[in-house]
């Protein structure tokens, strides 16, 4: 004699659960859909496209003599960025490292560290090797017309030093834009 095998849910046999083959279809649709919705999540791959870097600078930009200065408030970082073209009769001096990065001190050290270029979601560090965004690392936040803008990812060593604006030695001053002209009516 031939068995079948019958589940039963609460105590009932399946077949008395699901005796037409609408409860069937039912059951097939369901995993049908379920199986399609598989199929489509896993070929639908989001395509995240790398994260430009909101500031275009190189190691070799970097290498120079500059003023250097920093502001703790938004406001005076045009006052900075004069002043610091004043200190460019006592540079501060960034050459290359040994290891295609650049010389610079680093917060609290007394001697320049190799500190190199890093991007991490479209924003550009300067600091020691490894992960961008450290503690150790500066955002640059703005290069234009010489003059860099780099506050420091640390809020403790940016309480203690500012913002650090850097401008280039031997560059002048951007001159004003021109006034445009009135618009006719």
């Amino acid at each position: 004699m031939e068995q079948t095998a019958t589940t039963s849910v609460d105590g009932a046999p399946f077949g008395a659960l699901c005796r037409n083959a609408t409860c069937w279809l039912a059951g097939a649709a369901a995993l049908l859909a379920i199986s399609g919705c598989a199929s489509v999540t896993e070929r639908v791959v989001p395509s995240v496209a790398p994260a430009t870097p909101s500031v275009s600078i190189t190691t070799e930009d970097l290498v120079g003599n500059w003023g250097l200065g920093s502001f703790r408030q938004e406001a005076d970082l045009p006052r900075t960025i004069n002043e610091a073209r004043r200190y460019c009769s006592n540079p501060y001096v960034i050459t290359r490292g040994p290891n295609n990065g650049v010389m610079m001190y680093l917060a609290d050290q007394s001697q320049p560290s190799e500190l190199v270029l890093k991007n991490a979601s479209g924003r550009v560090y300067i600091g020691p090797p490894g992960p961008a965004g450290t503690p150790k690392d500066r955002q640059i936040t703005s290069f234009q017309d010489g003059v860099i803008v780099a506050p420091w990812v640390d809020p403790s060593v940016t309480a203690r030093y500012g913002t650090m604006v850097f401008a280039r030695c031997g560059q002048p001053a951007s001159a004003p834009a021109a006034p445009r002209p009135a618009a006719s009516g």
